[in-house]
């Protein structure tokens, strides 16, 4: 389980700014995010630029993801489990999209040329 970092009051993420920034800065994707509120109450949260980039892309490759899996409903197919997986790892920046669309026309192809023997 994860801890929930530390809410930092707003007047002290005012008074550290700089060193704020600067920690996020240095820290890169491994940083991690700072929250600001009050009352010990989260309100909003800094993240690194990298980090914020990695969160952006992974909802535009799940969005991507999300899309295909539709169109294949709406013909009433659905993805091999191996697929599934592939999907997830491009998600996850484990794979890029033509790694991805290789893996998949390997896969078919192979089953395939199965399929006529």
């Amino acid at each position: 389980m994860q801890l929930i970092p530390e809410v930092v009051t707003v007047s002290d993420a005012r008074a550290g700014l700089s060193r704020i920034l600067a920690d996020l800065e240095h820290g890169g994707a491994t940083a991690e995010p700072v929250l600001i509120g009050a009352h010990r109450k989260p309100q909003g949260v800094l993240l690194s630029v990298e980090v914020y980039e990695a969160l952006q892309g992974r909802t535009a490759r799940r969005a991507v993801v999300e899309s295909a899996t539709a169109s294949l409903a709406l013909e009433g197919l659905r993805a091999s489990a191996e697929s599934d997986r592939d999907a997830e790892a491009y998600v996850n920046g484990e794979l890029n999209a033509e790694e991805a669309v290789a893996l998949a026309v390997a896969r078919h192809s192979s089953a395939a040329v199965r399929r006529a023997k």
